[in-house]
């Protein structure tokens, strides 16, 4: 048999034989070594380890372009992430610009309209206020809708801004238009207590429903005895709530409300969240309330103990034994509720009411006194469940 055709059958048997090897595993230094040594063929031997360098090189090129092709995969999906979040991020900017936008429109509408106060006629301004109430909270409404895109910061800037503006709104309104049933006139009382009681009933009266009567468009509750009366903030959420011929009832109010009227009760336990504007008792005796607001109005109340956060200066008229204390309500979702209503929580004068009937500045009035700390109730958690005795 001649080399050529000895060559050949060689070359045939061995590559057949290093491309089965390198199917099963694939082939090392220390393998192609171990097969140059069982070699008798130096030209043989030498086709062989080219051929399987060759394939073996050809293996690890396939190898490498997975990898790459992975890596490109994963970096592609990085930019994709990347360019998603810097969407989201433009959207959310371009969000808070259009709300910056429209928020300086409705304040500076609002602004127009306080400053148009002083020259409109007396029997215009109060459905004058009514209205700049109205758009009072509907801005405040506004920014807390708002508040899934709005950063923390700008959201609080912007409550303390409709903040101001409430403020403004209820100055301006004791100023020029005070309410004839909160106006906390200081005219004599006559002697006779019947004359003294139908001169306060016409006072109160005058220019509004008798205080007595219930009106139907009123929301709250009326006329209960020896009960448990609950509402959570989906009821309560900036309505004018009102409270009315009530005894020895326990009332738990768990959420942001515009405004909060307490009219005749007696022996009644009143746990508030907190009021975005005013608070007005009246006519109430020996009560228990626990309430949060912008300003505290009280009168002809007796024997009460309130326990208060006000950001204004509380005011009573024509009370006596009146006990303050401060607001010390815990409910789960209170200091949501307190970011939703712009109370600022760091602004308490719970320690100082203006007494309509004492005017001497340096004389310390006889009609309200700070509850002593031995005699607070500080935790009020069974009291949600527990009727007055």
């Amino acid at each position: 048999m001649s080399i050529a055709i000895r060559t050949a059958f060689w070359v045939v048997t061995f590559g057949g034989l290093g491309l089965a090897l390198f199917k099963v595993v694939k082939p090392d230094d220390e393998l192609l070594k171990k097969f140059d040594e069982s070699s008798k063929h130096t030209d043989t031997r030498k086709f062989s380890h080219d051929t399987i360098a060759i394939l073996k090189q050809a293996t690890d090129q396939s190898s490498e372009l997975k990898r790459l092709s992975k890596r490109d995969a994963q970096r592609l999906e990085k930019i994709q992430k990347a360019h998603k979040a810097r969407e989201e991020v433009n959207v959310s900017n371009e969000n808070e610009d259009y709300f910056a936008g429209a928020f300086k429109i409705k304040s500076e509408s609002i602004e127009d309209l306080l400053s148009q106060v002083p020259t409109l006629e007396i029997n215009i301004l109060p459905s004058h206020f009514d209205n700049i109430k109205r758009e009072v909270n509907e801005l405040q409404k506004y920014v807390v809708t708002s508040s899934f895109f709005l950063k923390e910061f700008n959201m609080r800037k912007y409550l303390g801004i409709v903040q101001n503006l409430q403020t403004k709104c209820y100055e301006l309104e004791d100023r020029y238009a005070p309410r004839k049933k909160f106006g906390f006139t200081r005219k004599k009382l006559p002697k006779s207590h019947c004359e003294k009681q139908n001169s306060l009933d016409e006072n109160d009266g005058a220019g509004k429903t008798d205080s007595n009567k219930w009106d139907e468009k009123l929301f709250g509750f009326d006329n209960k005895e020896n009960v448990l009366l609950m509402l959570e903030n989906n009821e309560l959420y900036q309505r004018d709530v009102t409270l009315h011929n009530l005894k020895n009832c326990t009332i738990g109010l768990k959420g942001v409300m515009g405004t909060l009227h307490l009219t005749n009760l007696d022996n009644c336990i009143i746990l508030s969240g907190p009021v975005t504007s005013s608070v007005f008792v009246e006519k109430c005796t020996h009560c228990k309330i626990v309430t949060a607001c912008q300003q505290l109005r009280m009168h002809t109340s007796h024997k009460c103990d309130i326990y208060l956060h006000v950001t204004s200066k509380g005011i009573v008229e024509d009370c006596t034994e009146i006990r303050t204390a401060p607001y010390n309500l815990y409910y789960q979702d209170l200091e949501k509720h307190f970011n939703m209503s712009s109370l600022d929580k760091n602004v308490n004068n719970w320690n100082s009411l203006d007494d309509f009937n004492w005017l001497a500045p340096d004389v310390p009035s006889p009609n309200w006194s700070i509850l002593d700390a031995t005699q607070r109730i500080s935790n009020w958690n069974d009291w949600w469940f527990r009727v007055p005795s």
